[in-house]
């Protein structure tokens, strides 16, 4: 069940494609290091990560896994075991690739009354493991045959690293305004790290620092918000002496947008250097995000209306 249920959970994750490379070009799904030169027809998936051809309905996901997942993986593709999903395997082989070796498996599948070819590779690279699953239904082999969709997937290569703008597509807000600063580093697909400054390196006591990330859940009831902001606010590590000179809420966006502000004043953990701080928590439904400046109290007066602009063209990304 290990590859559907991987299948299942990359489904379940939307993303927005980038404009495809020349045909000789590997192509990398949004945020993903793996990709490859995928068949004639297909374009990137705005659905999930990989690639579709909506006119054939075939689709191809692609997922790069940690080493250590190879074992289980390779497990689920035993002939058994796609049995037991549904698969019948007629055809498998090993594949040479530029800087590793992958497992082919190919073989039918039915669902709801319509047959389907698929193509699983499993790739292992000194980078980790890439894991393919291509789907084509039998309308459309015409077109697909084995031997195209093995030249396409001999082509998987990785990239060094994915860029910053594709990195901040992947969270669930956009910076409409970045007021001077620059994304440094993304926190998963939840958050991001902004500065002002040249290094790219950074704690709060060398260049002012903006963190925005998303979180579940959060009070529902206004009452509840003030508490709830402050409970978030205690967890600043790199601060010491932390004490609140003021606390309120805001009615951002024309009041649509009920946001507590939280400003503090305390010292650098390690080098007792003054500092400033604000949080921002702006509620939504079920959702909240959370906007944390820290800067050097000798540079707050020039950092705050950054971070001020910065919260202020923070919105939620279209669906």
């Amino acid at each position: 069940m290990a590859l559907r249920f991987i299948a299942l959970l990359l489904l379940l994750t939307a993303s927005l494609g980038r404009a495809p490379a020349s045909a000789a070009e590997p192509v990398f799904p949004l945020g993903s290091r793996v990709g490859f030169v995928p068949p004639p027809g297909f374009e990137l998936s705005k659905r999930f990560p990989g690639f579709e051809n909506p006119q054939t309905r075939s689709s191809i996901i692609v997922a790069a896994l940690p080493p250590q997942a190879y074992a289980e993986v390779e497990a689920s593709l035993g002939t058994d075991a796609l049995k037991k999903q549904g698969i019948v395997e007629d055809k498998r082989e090993t594949l040479a690739l530029a800087n590793g070796k992958a497992l082919l498996v190919m073989g039918n599948e039915q669902e709801n009354g319509q047959k389907f070819r698929k193509w699983m590779l499993l790739g292992q690279l000194p980078e980790g493991v890439a894991l393919i699953a291509v789907m084509v239904p039998e309308s459309g082999l015409k077109t697909y045959s084995d031997n195209v969709i093995r030249t396409s997937l001999a082509t998987l290569a990785v990239r060094a690293s994915v860029p910053m703008d594709e990195q901040i597509a992947l969270i669930p807000f956009k910076l409409t305004e970045l007021s001077g600063l620059r994304p440094i580093r993304v926190l998963g697909t939840t958050g991001v790290v902004l500065t002002d400054g040249a290094k790219d390196t950074v704690t709060p006591a060398d260049q002012p620092v903006f963190v925005a990330m998303v979180g579940q859940g959060g009070p529902e009831q206004a009452a509840d918000r003030a508490n709830f902001a402050r409970n978030l606010f205690s967890g600043l590590g790199d601060v010491k002496d932390v004490r609140i000179i003021s606390g309120d809420m805001l009615r951002l966006g024309g009041g649509n947008l009920p946001t507590h502000e939280l400003q503090a004043e305390g010292k650098e953990a390690f080098t007792d250097t003054p500092m400033k701080l604000v949080q921002w928590v702006r509620f939504g439904s079920g959702v909240f995000i959370r906007m944390v400046g820290i800067a050097r109290a000798d540079q707050w007066a020039a950092a705050f209306p950054h971070f001020r602009a910065v919260r202020d063209g923070i919105a939620p990304r279209e669906q």
